[in-house]
């Protein structure tokens, strides 16, 4: 999770990051679609292109959340690593 000036962000400011990652998917996804549709309509291969780029734009949508969430790991690993059974 990203921190904000050297010290850990409020609650609301971790429910807003945490609850932009359910918007990846579904608008990956539609922006597949919305491309795929398109060059159906284009080059008349209706509906092949739509529902194969719909189903690669949900998966980018997927690899951007995990992206994004090791990323968010990694950063608060660094910031923790005083703390533990281990520390002293």
């Amino acid at each position: 999770m990203p921190k904000a000036s050297g010290k850990q962000l409020s609650l609301w400011e971790q429910v807003g990051f945490y609850s932009s990652l359910g918007i990846i998917v579904p608008g990956a996804a539609v922006g597949g679609f919305a491309l795929g549709w398109w060059l159906d309509r284009w080059l008349h291969t209706s509906p092949l292109l739509s529902l194969v780029l719909g189903m690669v734009g949900a998966a980018g949508g997927v690899l951007e959340i995990l992206r994004i969430l090791t990323r968010a790991e990694k950063h608060d690993d660094g910031n923790n690593s005083s703390t533990g059974p281990d520390a002293s």
